[in-house]
């Protein structure tokens, strides 16, 4: 089971007020992993939450998020509709593995008896995220499962 989409909210403001029904005229300026693969060609789609929020959405183990951690800037004035002065109009973004984890403080844990696998689950049941556990003479280790 492939691991669950988890949504990336920003929020932006026009002159200190909250830029609404701009879903539009947003886009990612620059999308890349800690380590520099440029992923902007693979950049998800925005969508408007309401009152100035908006938000993207990526799975880990699945392009764009599947070489690491992102961090990038989304342009919210692409065509310079919004008239947004430049403080405004880029918004730094990441998106980090740990922000599965922090999933786990209010989300449903489970693990396997039988693999010793871990799996973090929504409140609908669905896997979220998956790690694999591998026992060796040392040391066992988690690792984040892409599938």
């Amino acid at each position: 089971m492939a691991n669950s989409a988890i949504d990336i909210p920003f929020y932006v403001a026009k002159d200190g007020a909250p830029l609404i029904g701009s879903d539009a005229e947003m886009n990612f300026d620059s999308l890349q992993t800690i380590s520099g693969v440029d992923k902007i060609a693979l950049a998800p789609a925005i969508s408007e939450i309401g009152g100035g929020w908006y938000k993207f959405s990526v799975a880990f183990g699945a392009a764009p998020f599947d070489q690491g951690d992102l961090v990038g800037a989304i342009d919210a004035d692409k065509n310079g509709n919004n008239s947004l002065a430049a403080a405004e109009r880029f918004i730094p973004i990441e998106v980090r593995l740990d922000f599965y984890g922090l999933m786990r403080s209010v989300y449903l844990m489970t693990q396997s008896k039988l693999t010793g696998d871990m799996e973090i689950k929504n409140s609908d049941g669905d896997t979220i995220l998956k790690l694999a556990i591998s026992d060796n003479a040392n040391e066992i280790q988690r690792s984040a499962v892409s599938e």
